[in-house]
């Protein structure tokens, strides 16, 4: 349950940063697309003006022309009263310029004019020129953008106009665009931080969600394993307390009897009585060991050595059960792990596979190397363990046997598992049940 809540976290946690990662991929692009908008507005508004002053000095050239051809001085008041008028229109109109033959005929800082038809034989002598220039005003310098065109007539040298425009035409004709861009961009980031509040929120409400979940899982997996300890206890306690009582009551009886007691009757209870006594500690003794793991340094251990051992402290039990056995060890097989754990482990699934073995039956221990692996086979002459029953007898108190607690191999794959080694049912390879425990080897020096 722990590793499903973990695996949920980690699950809430990466949702966050996908969602992370679009929110910045989603806030470059939009960086990107301001930008090329910008840009796109800028020269679009540099195409504007650029247009706008070449129609300007083409129509201010031709009334420049007939005012030079008439030489009249009133017409240059008419054309420079055209020229003060037309800053209402276009403020940015910094300079005009009509030349004639090297002589400057008209100067003067004016703006832009409308236009109408004039009368003549006027044409123009090639296409408006397009330049920059700086001016000194005050001790400040303008940029400018200059438009220059030349004008024709046949009867006349040619007139040339200067018209000069300051660059923050440009600006002005681009503002609206830009801002409409950027309160778009802006717009699209409040949108985006919006929604990227929102998925995180989510994910914080989630996972505050399940942190509430994993708490109230764990109470109940405390109070379901409390109850399955009880459960397991008086399961476990409750035949042997009979048989203790029945044994206690008939030892009471024969006592009274006086002098007529037998005393090998008195003795043949007594024994069953420890007997009893004995199998009651010990199923006490695994329900410690179930809800107090004791944690212990790893060690080096040789695990051919530790089957051996094994081994010999179950010998009687062997020769009880009329059960042959056998170890098949080639070499040293190191391993880093817990002595006492590995041992106890060990003598539950010996034990497990003596009383499955049966009269006459044989238990093999097989220890090898498989690759960076220390291998443990236990095999038995039993009955064999069904396929679908591989995983179940793993599970806590589960047992086939009518006195059997269902503790010996899920203390013992616990211990193992503990030690970062595996225990589980292998192919028999024939008759009987196979239990394979696996460890990593240890390195040759343990750092």
């Amino acid at each position: 349950m722990e590793k499903l809540g973990n695996r949920r976290f980690s699950f809430a946690w990466t949702a966050a940063a996908w969602v992370a990662l679009v929110a910045i991929l989603a806030a470059s692009g939009l960086f990107v697309l301001q930008r090329w908008h910008s840009q796109a507005a800028h020269q679009a508004a540099a195409q504007a003006v650029a247009e706008r002053g070449q129609w300007l000095a083409m129509s201010l050239a031709m009334r420049a022309a007939s005012a030079a051809e008439t030489g009249d001085a009133g017409a240059w008041r008419e054309f420079s009263g055209l020229l003060r008028s037309l800053r209402e229109v276009e403020g940015d109109l910094e300079f005009v310029a009509v030349r004639r033959g090297g002589v400057t005929l008209f100067q003067e800082h004016a703006e832009e004019p409308g236009s109408e038809p004039l009368a003549g034989d006027f044409h123009f002598s090639g296409p408006v020129a397009i330049g920059r220039q700086l001016l000194s005003a005050g001790g400040e310098e303008i940029p400018v953008v200059t438009f220059s065109v030349a004008v024709t007539n046949p009867r006349a040298e040619p007139v040339s106009l200067d018209l000069g425009m300051r660059r923050r035409a440009v600006e002005r004709e681009e503002w609206p665009a830009a801002r409409a861009i950027e309160s778009l961009y802006r717009l699209s980031l409040m949108t985006i931080a919006g929604c990227f509040a929102a998925c995180l929120a989510l994910v914080a409400g989630v996972v505050r969600r399940e942190e509430r979940r994993e708490r109230a899982r764990r109470r109940e997996e405390h109070l379901a394993f409390s109850g399955m300890l009880a459960n397991g206890i008086v399961h476990d306690f409750r035949n042997p307390m009979s048989s203790l009582r029945l044994d206690a009551q008939m030892l009471e009886k024969e006592a009274g009897r006086g002098a007529e007691a037998r005393t090998d009757r008195v003795a043949s209870l007594a024994g069953r009585m420890r007997h009893t006594l004995d199998r009651m500690e010990k199923v006490f003794q695994e329900f410690l060991v179930l809800a107090r793991p004791g944690e212990t340094a790893p060690e080096r251990l040789d695990l051919a050595a530790c089957a051996r051992e094994c081994a010999e402290m179950l010998v009687p039990r062997f020769e009880a059960s009329g059960v042959a056995h056998e170890i098949r060890a080639a070499e040293e097989v190191p391993i880093l792990a817990s002595g006492a754990a590995v041992k106890r482990a060990l003598l539950n699934v010996l034990l497990n596979a003596t009383q499955h073995a049966g009269q006459g039956g044989r238990v093999s221990l097989e220890i090898s190397r498989e690759g960076s692996c220390a291998r443990l086979d236990v095999c038995d002459t039993g009955p064999g363990i069904p396929k679908a029953d591989r995983e179940r007898v793993f599970e806590m108190f589960y047992t086939t046997r009518p006195q059997g607690t269902g503790l010996g191999l899920f203390l013992a794959r616990t211990a193992i598992e503990k030690n970062g080694g595996t225990l589980a049912v292998a192919e028999p390879g024939g008759p009987g049940a196979r239990l394979r425990m696996e460890f990593p080897l240890a390195e040759k020096e343990l750092t």
